[in-house]
């Protein structure tokens, strides 16, 4: 599983996500960020978002439903 803040890296906001679903499509990969809005542009199939401030339950929760 990958779980990442949107900002990861200086890579667009949904760059990481993208890419990684390109090579391992059922990979889970979830974002989060602190910022109140969802990530600018649309989240490849697949990808959770959870937004800041998060608990490790949800974490799980959000790993299991990908």
């Amino acid at each position: 599983m990958i779980f990442a803040d949107v900002r990861l890296g200086g890579l667009e906001e949904v760059g990481l996500p993208r890419e990684v679903k390109l090579c391992w499509l059922l990979l889970p990969v979830i974002l989060t960020s602190g910022a109140s809005a969802r990530p600018r542009g649309e989240l490849p199939l697949g990808v959770g978002y959870i937004a800041k401030p998060w608990q490790p339950l949800d974490v799980m929760i959000a790993a299991k439903r990908r």
